[in-house]
């Protein structure tokens, strides 16, 4: 690392958000977390098949390079979290490549460049539906990518929201949840 380049990087969430380190650790504080409100719903039989989606969707992080998930907490005793994640990934992109380039050729959708007082954020949403029995839910991702603050560098932090949704969910609803994960990435700052 040069001299002049970040030591890492913050990020501010609202309040009920918890974050969950990609190693064994946030791996078991996760689990610990959803069998405790798999038990509080009188579901034990799905306690054991909540632990391993966590144990291979842990693996399959840990192959992308993704540091940490941030998930919302449930805001009182009877409401709901809300349907969407965070994921801050590493990323380097290959050799020959600067980070800009990389990023707007691995999007799924139309890239667009937002000029901020941190540098260059490059945004792209894609929606993906369910199929099956799950044809009325909506996927819908939003990568954000935030280069090093070095000019033709390779590396960057990506962010990536995961926002989960039913066909009939409220329009403003939605509006309000990429509104939530926009603002969450303007907070995001490189430190020395």
């Amino acid at each position: 690392m040069a001299e002049d380049e970040p030591g890492g990087f913050s990020i501010l969430f609202p309040p009920g958000w918890t974050r969950y380190f990609i190693d064994d650790e946030g791996r078991k504080a996760l689990i610990m977390r959803m069998s405790s409100q798999i038990r509080a719903l009188g579901r034990p039989d799905l306690d054991v098949e909540a632990r391993m989606l966590i144990s291979q969707q842990w693996k399959q992080m840990q192959a992308r390079s993704v540091g940490a998930v941030y998930l919302p907490d449930a805001m009182g005793d009877d409401s709901t979290p809300l349907p969407m994640s965070f994921a801050l990934i590493q990323y380097v992109a290959r050799p020959g490549a600067d980070f800009d380039s990389a990023f707007r050729d691995m999007a799924k959708g139309a890239v667009e460049a937002f000029d901020t007082s941190i540098g260059r954020i490059l945004r792209t949403e894609s929606e993906r539906r369910g199929t099956d029995e799950l044809a009325e839910v909506i996927g819908r991702q939003i990568d954000y990518g935030i280069a090093l603050p070095n000019p033709r560098d390779r590396r960057g932090m990506i962010v990536s929201t995961s926002i989960t949704t039913l066909d009939d969910t409220a329009p403003d609803l939605v509006q309000g949840l990429i509104e939530l994960s926009d603002t969450v990435v303007e907070t995001f700052r490189w430190r020395a």
